[in-house]
């Protein structure tokens, strides 16, 4: 799905949304679903008149499982650097375990885990706040996961799942029963909201297209 000249939503990825940006740097993608979904976004590289390893960095928006599941494979297939925030690391690499999402609701995840999870990584590359991935600014916004981030340049923003939307392209607050730290989740669901954005690109949902505040 194109979004605007040079920013994409790859098709047919399972789990969360994943996206693909041209930069100056060469392809960036951010966040890879489930397991399975990295021939996906080759394809949809190869489909855009790029190869595999135009594919120059992986950006993660947070260690959850239907975000990082395809990390490993697409890393193997084109190369590319894989950055997520220092806090999350661990989590990706599996020398640590992920949040525990509370209610009913966090039951789910917490048995549907095991089989969203992929292969362990070693991330390349330690985010923090104000740091700089090809040409995005680094804001940290814990909450959701201790080490979730929003990627932010020129009205484009990338809010994992800081921030979320529905089906219709309206923004929506962050899910209380899957925030490691809801109240945390609520501030940081500001701070995005307060960066003002011409599109709003979320981990689950539609594009939301604002004007900057």
């Amino acid at each position: 799905m194109r979004i605007a000249e040079g920013l994409y939503r790859i098709d047919h990825v399972r789990g969360a949304n994943a996206y693909l940006a041209e930069t100056s740097d060469g392809l960036l993608v951010v966040d890879t679903g489930m397991p399975g979904n990295a021939e996906k976004i080759v394809e949809f590289v190869r489909g855009l008149g790029n190869e595999p390893t135009d594919v120059r960095t992986i950006a993660i928006t947070h260690s959850d499982p239907d975000h990082v599941g395809s990390v490993g494979r697409l890393k193997a297939l084109t190369g590319a650097t894989v950055a997520i925030h220092a806090d999350d690391a661990p989590v990706l690499a599996g020398t640590a375990s992920g949040k525990r999402p509370k209610g009913l609701l966090g039951v789910a995840f917490a048995m549907l885990a095991p089989m969203m999870r992929g292969d362990q990584v070693e991330a390349d590359v330690l985010l923090g706040d104000g740091d700089s991935v090809s040409g995005f600014r680094v804001l940290h916004t814990p909450g959701h996961t201790r080490g979730s981030i929003t990627l932010y340049r020129d009205g484009i923003v990338f809010s994992g799942d800081a921030l979320l939307s529905d089906s219709e392209g309206n923004a929506r607050p962050p899910s209380k029963a899957l925030s490691a730290d809801y109240p945390r989740a609520l501030q940081s669901a500001d701070k995005v909201l307060a960066l003002g954005y011409d599109v709003l690109l979320t981990g689950h949902g539609e594009p939301v297209f604002a004007e900057r505040g």
